[in-house]
């Protein structure tokens, strides 16, 4: 069988030899994340090559390094957070397997595994498996506001940041922001997905990195979702809108009708009221700027 080379930038024994080495894991690593044989194969000799001079795999301190310098992110302790999950082999190192999986994730996971994961990295920074909660979030919004320039009412904004979190993603109002919590604000809006600090690239620094291993092109899987379910919620708004309208029409006609009293008209009332108050938020489909 012919030579293939897969990183140009290799010698070829060197290359041959890797390819030989990581053939059977890549297929493997091929059917269980979003990366096809050939960008595993260049992903497992990254990962080779920036790790050939130490004894062990990838230690956390290269990990950091490899997210600031190539992917952009420099939040230390999420980061820090997102090496201790994904170090599942040893928590002293960091695999060329595991290192392939984190990067499917990071890079190109679906809306839904990434607001699981992210939650999962939250809970993991204030050290509560279930929960977080508002003092929970407090904490987090001043370690945020020490890197931000000194503000005559930093603390007065702290707290005004955590008020108005807790309004939008406690959807059940028990003081405490659960998964499913969590869940429901992002999909009302996206930009919660990171609001207590970053931990996935941006948009930019995913597309370039990407140019270094693959020449398929970049897609946003996470704007591309919320803009599926921002049609959505735009359709069931127009469906209710259109009750409310017919609703209203047959109240006009009958003033007998129980409509006026029945609890399906007075939800949407409310849903209605809810939206046109709701602040926006800004984002730049990644994370909220609010840091």
């Amino acid at each position: 069988m012919p030579y293939r080379p897969i990183n140009k930038r290799l010698p070829a024994t060197l290359d041959i030899r890797l390819q030989h080495r990581y053939s059977d894991i890549a297929t493997e690593l091929s059917r269980t994340t979003h990366f096809n044989k050939i960008e595993v194969l260049r992903l497992l000799q990254m990962h080779y090559m920036l790790t050939k001079d130490n004894a062990k795999p990838m230690k956390k301190l290269n990990f950091i390094q490899f997210m600031d310098v190539f992917l952009g992110v420099r939040n230390v302790d999420s980061v820090d957070k997102v090496y201790l999950l994904c170090c599942e082999t040893n928590k002293e190192y960091l695999t060329g397997p595991e290192f392939v999986r984190v990067l499917s994730m990071l890079l190109k996971g679906t809306l839904a595994d990434l607001i699981n994961f992210c939650f999962e990295v939250y809970t993991e920074m204030i050290r509560s498996p279930r929960y977080i909660k508002k003092e929970d979030v407090l904490v987090m919004a001043r370690r945020n506001s020490m890197k931000m320039c000194k503000l005559v009412n930093m603390e007065e904004y702290d707290q005004s940041f955590v008020d108005f979190v807790m309004t939008e993603v406690d959807k059940d109002r028990d003081n405490r922001i659960s998964l499913e919590d969590y869940r429901k604000a992002v999909h009302e809006n996206v930009a919660w997905l990171q609001f207590l600090g970053q931990i996935l690239p941006s948009c930019t620094q995913k597309e370039i990195f990407l140019r270094l291993f693959t020449d398929r092109p970049y897609v946003n899987n996470i704007e591309s979702t919320a803009a599926e379910m921002t049609r959505k919620n735009r359709e069931s708004i127009a469906r209710m809108t259109l009750l409310k309208s017919a609703i209203s029409q047959t109240e006009n006609t009958a003033s007998s009708t129980s409509f006026s009293s029945n609890s399906t008209c007075l939800a949407v009332n409310r849903d209605l009221t809810h939206m046109a108050k709701k602040p926006e938020i800004i984002s730049d489909g990644n994370y909220l700027t609010l840091f």
